[in-house]
Parts: structure tokens; C-alpha cells; sequence
């Protein structure tokens, strides 16, 4: 490895996280794609974690708030977040710090893809229960939806 190769990874760390937070994870990936050794990107992208640059938790916190204005729900959350590698006890702090209520979001969702009618049989209520669950609500949720109906 060269001292160019060195400057060259720091240079795209710093230009990646110049355009939004990204995980560990996804940085080593991005950089091992470009073909530097994985050994010195660990190595470089340790250094700008140490120097609170690059921050899991800030991409767990953005991602929250991303998927949640996008109403997604917290199981798809987490495990777009474990995808990412991200640590459980940072997936369980950016959650919590963002104090979502997840029943008023999961009522929201339904309300604005199947508006105020309460499902004619029981087909179109299996329909509207995998949109839910396919947006990462849970059967609890689900269920709570329901009774309000």
C-alpha cells in the first residue's frame, strides 16, 4: 500500500460523508468496491469514527427519521439497520430517542392508502393487513388498527 493510496481513501471518506452520514459498513463497502485494500479502509475509516466524522448512531438517527416520514414501520426499520450492520444497542437508541408513536403511524398509513371505509369482507382486510405488515408494522399494531375500526 502506498502513502497515495492512504490520501485517496481519505479523500473519498470525506467526500461520501460530505453528501450524507453513511455507516461503517456501507463506507468500507463503498471503498473495497473501488479496489483499495480492506485492511487500510478499516484503518481510515476508524480514524474518522474515533474523530466523531463518521458516527453510526447520526445514520441510525437519519434513517429513522427518513423511513418513518416515508411511513415505514419499526420491524422494517430495525432490519434495514442490521443490514447495515449497525450495533443493536445504537439501532434501540435512535429509535427510542425519536419517541415515534408507531399505532398513531400505522393508522396514518392505512388512512391515506385506504381512506376512512372499514374493509368490506374479509379478503380485503387480508389485503390491507400484508400492506401494513409489508411496511414493517406489527401484528400487534396491526390488530390495534382494527379495533378502532
Amino acid at each position: 500500500m502506498t502513502d497515495n493510496d492512504s490520501k485517496n481513501i481519505k479523500y473519498s471518506i470525506t467526500k461520501y460523508l460530505s453528501m450524507r452520514e453513511h455507516s461503517c459498513h456501507e463506507l468500507l463497502k463503498k471503498l473495497t468496491a473501488k479496489g483499495y485494500e480492506k485492511s487500510l479502509c478499516e484503518q481510515r475509516i476508524a480514524q474518522f469514527s474515533k474523530a466523531d466524522i463518521q458516527s453510526d448512531l447520526r445514520y441510525a438517527e437519519m434513517i429513522v427519521r427518513s423511513r418513518v416520514a416515508k411511513g415505514k414501520g419499526e420491524q422494517l426499520i430495525r432490519n434495514e439497520l442490521s443490514q447495515h450492520a449497525i450495533a443493536p444497542e445504537l439501532i434501540e437508541l435512535a429509535i427510542t430517542e425519536q419517541d415515534i408513536d408507531w399505532d398513531a403511524l400505522a393508522s396514518d398509513v392505512a388512512h391515506k392508502k385506504f381512506g376512512s371505509k372499514p374493509a368490506k369482507d374479509w379478503q380485503e382486510q387480508q389485503k390491507r393487513n400484508r400492506f401494513l405488515l409489508y411496511r414493517g408494522f406489527s401484528h400487534e399494531q396491526i390488530r390495534a388498527l382494527k379495533s378502532v375500526r
